[in-house]
């Protein structure tokens, strides 16, 4: 049986950078990220109080999210995202599912 991964990922976004523009280019971005082998489910959510964003994606195992993150590197989509996050602010974990309620 393989293990799913979930990929956790906190950011804040720069200066200067409105939630309308990261909301189009993480659209962008899911678009990408939902055609690469093993991907299952991401969302993304708001801490208003810290102004802190949590994108959450699932994936089959953490060699699938492992060559996203390759490919991540270099595909425009992708730096076009990256560039509206406050890179010091970014922090990324793994983590095995234990038990899940659907089949995302």
């Amino acid at each position: 049986m393989k293990q799913n991964i979930i990929e956790i990922v906190t950011f804040k976004l720069n200066e200067g950078v409105s939630h309308a523009q990261m909301l189009e280019k993480s659209a962008e971005f899911e678009a990408f990220v939902a055609k690469q082998p093993g991907f299952l489910y991401r969302s993304l959510a708001h801490q208003a109080d810290t102004d802190t964003f949590v994108d959450i994606s699932y994936w089959e195992t953490l060699e699938d999210n492992k060559k996203m993150q390759s490919a991540f590197e270099e595909v425009e989509v992708c730096q076009a995202f990256c560039a509206l996050v406050n890179k010091a602010s970014v922090g990324i974990s793994h983590h095995s599912v234990l038990t899940k309620s659907c089949d995302a």
